[in-house]
């Protein structure tokens, strides 16, 4: 079975310089069986890559940085216990 995720929120965060210091992406997903996820995700400076910055990385890009972290979240570590 399949979930469609979908980006449902993009926002940014500013310092007092006016500079852009993270951004928060939303995310929601429905299946077929009417099950759904939610998710917000923070992307920050250090996740953008040598030289990048929030103004110089398109929306997708952003986008794209904040599915793959939140995948590694939804992967558990062999050693986790589920509570």
């Amino acid at each position: 079975m399949t979930m469609n995720i979908y980006r449902n929120r993009l926002s940014y965060d500013f310092d007092s310089q006016g500079n852009t210091t993270e951004a928060m992406v939303g995310f929601s997903g429905l299946n077929d069986a009417g099950e759904t996820t939610m998710a917000t995700i923070k992307v920050t400076q250090d996740m953008l890559g040598d030289g990048k910055t929030f103004d110089n990385v398109s929306n997708k890009d952003i986008t794209d940085l904040a599915k793959k972290k939140w995948v590694e979240y939804l992967q558990p570590e062999s050693n986790s216990v589920q509570q």
